[in-house]
């Protein structure tokens, strides 16, 4: 379920209040994901692209409401960790405080950490898509979408699950590897698409995807 140490505390204290208390635990154990409210705080630049991680549909990932790693049914755009770590990188420890606090995305605004219930209903309703926002530049989409293809992590989990695959399943996904890695460089160094917008565009490399895997 969709619980934190924090959490799990409260529920045990009846006495604990059931307002926020803006003490920055639930940032800490990650950003929030996008929903197709949120669509205007990106189109707006409030919260810059920049920020943004995608996780892409087959990605193995910690599901929150079922408490186990899950393969998503569908893609997931969410907000980077500050240094690579979980850490929302809007949350100011030093306040403690949310930098977007009044722009903060809907998952933010309707978590309660006594009561998860709202939490959990939205959680895997109306996902914004990268489709949503970026299917307008064709010249990118179509990078995107042929990336997704040749790049599938249905098809790398698949050959790593698979018993029988031996060297020729180890060659393939070592070419997805590698057309992973040097699509992200050609966007780069010949489209002029900044290097922090990557893990936006593309997802998650898939060598951070599979790591310790392969």
């Amino acid at each position: 379920m969709f619980r934190t140490r924090a959490i799990d505390q409260m529920s045990m204290n009846p006495s604990s209040s059931t307002e926020c208390r803006r003490c920055g635990i639930c940032c800490e154990k990650g950003g929030p994901a996008f929903h197709v409210e949120d669509r205007m705080l990106i189109d707006s630049g409030l919260i810059p692209a920049k920020h943004l991680y995608t996780l892409r549909k087959g990605e193995l990932v910690n599901d929150s409401i079922r408490g186990c790693l899950l393969p998503l049914e569908s893609e997931m755009i969410k907000i980077k960790g500050r240094n690579r770590a979980w850490t929302c990188v809007f949350f100011d420890k030093s306040g403690p405080a949310c930098r977007i606090y009044e722009h903060r995305p809907l998952e933010c605004r309707i978590l309660k950490c006594w009561d998860t219930r709202d939490i959990e209903a939205l959680y895997s309703q109306n996902r914004l898509m990268r489709e949503d926002l970026l299917s307008g530049i064709p010249a990118l989409w179509s990078l995107i979408e042929d990336h997704d293809l040749r790049c599938s992590h249905v098809t790398v989990r698949n050959l790593l699950d698979s018993k029988s695959g031996g060297a020729d399943a180890k060659k393939t996904i070592q070419e997805i590897l590698e057309y992973d890695r040097s699509i992200r460089i050609l966007v780069v160094e010949k489209a002029g698409v900044e290097s922090n917008l990557l893990d936006f565009i593309f997802g998650r490399p898939l060598s951070e995807a599979i790591h310790g895997r392969y």
